[in-house]
């Protein structure tokens, strides 16, 4: 979605006044000394004359909430009869897998964190077993002693048996689900930009963040809807939190942007779209659980220019922190430099191939 601006601020400097234009003439120069742009004058930012430069005020706008994610599956875990120590699950028609051990990273990296089991309280015989917690050696095949033509052979396991694999020895399995948690940043980004620059390089540029809004979920809120409330207990957590940003939008950047509607747009049509846990989860499967949300407004610098070489006009666009150009249609071309190197290197090969 791109809005429509006002008037550009036009600065028109000449080369005999360029002090205030010495990171465009630099980007030129970085652009034109590029060795595969053979055809393209090196240099040409100092050898140019810049007729006209326009701000073209690009902003990038974002929207995303750092989400937890949980899965769990079915398992068993060998069981020797002891106090079970761990985490144990005693309604599973109401539990929720974000009751243990929550923690939550800071920032908004994905990351891989707690894998734990939760017991189910079913002690069950190994089936592998028997529930006896010995099964027949696999080394010797319950023989103990052999003799394989080389010689006579005594198994260490010394009464023809091993301890299970499965049961480690016990016996007996406990019934757990298996749990993995992960945390990721969700986020969708939007331009607000009318010139010829492609979208997709302003996204992806560097640029002044000149608006940022960090809100953390009231977790006590989140557990409690999780662990059976309403779903609206949710939902008006997140109006709340929509309404603060949206707040602090209009106090604190509306002002300098061109089409604030966009932006509040973006953080509608987020918001909407953000499930509710309560009645999106699939419980003790796979869960998921918003912990903050973040709100940012890029600067992004775009420079559309104007110059002059050797009596034509061009024009290019100069944009990101570092200085990258784009340029959509002609541009300068002459015999250069790098076209006599590629010149001189064929010759080369073709004199050392047929002399």
């Amino acid at each position: 979605m791109n809005s429509q601006h006002p008037k550009h601020q036009e600065n028109r400097v000449t080369q005999q006044g360029t002090q205030g234009n010495h990171g465009i003439i630099e980007a030129m120069n970085r652009w034109s000394g590029i060795f595969s742009k053979l055809f393209l004058p090196s240099n040409i930012g100092s050898k140019a004359t810049i007729k006209q430069m326009t701000d073209e005020n690009a902003k990038v706008l974002s929207m995303g909430v750092y989400m937890g994610r949980r899965t769990a599956v079915s398992g068993a875990n060998p069981y020797d009869g002891g106090t079970y120590e761990g985490h144990t699950m005693k309604d599973e028609s109401t539990g929720t897998l974000w009751a243990y051990e929550t923690k939550f990273p800071d920032g908004f990296e994905h990351v891989d964190v707690e894998k734990f089991f939760i017991s189910l309280g079913h002690v069950f015989k190994c089936h592998q077993c028997s529930g006896h917690g010995k099964i027949r050696c696999q080394k010797c095949g319950g023989k103990v002693r052999w003799n394989d033509g080389g010689g006579a052979h005594v198994c260490d396991c010394g009464d023809g048996k091993q301890d299970c694999p499965e049961c480690s020895g016990f016996g007996q399995m406990l019934k757990v689900l298996r749990v993995d948690t992960s945390y990721y940043f969700d986020e969708i980004t939007e331009t607000e930009y009318s010139g010829a620059l492609p979208g997709s390089l302003i996204m992806v540029n560097s640029g002044n963040v000149i608006f940022r809004h960090i809100s953390e979920f009231k977790k006590l809120v989140i557990a409690e809807a999780l662990d059976g409330f309403e779903p609206d207990e949710f939902n008006r957590l997140k109006i709340d939190m929509q309404s603060e940003l949206k707040r602090e939008v209009a106090e604190k950047v509306a002002g300098q942007l061109v089409d604030p509607n966009i932006l509040n747009n973006l953080i509608d049509d987020y918001c909407n779209k953000l499930p509710n846990p309560v009645t999106a989860n699939k419980r003790l499967q796979e869960e998921v659980l918003p912990v903050r949300i973040k709100c940012e407004v890029t600067d992004v610098p775009v420079k559309a220019v104007k110059y002059e070489y050797k009596g034509k006009d061009y024009s290019l666009i100069v944009y990101g922190n570092d200085g990258q150009v784009w340029v959509d249609g002609n541009q300068p071309a002459e015999f250069t430099w790098k076209v006599a190197t590629i010149l001189v290197i064929v010759l080369g090969v073709l004199w050392f191939i047929t002399r």
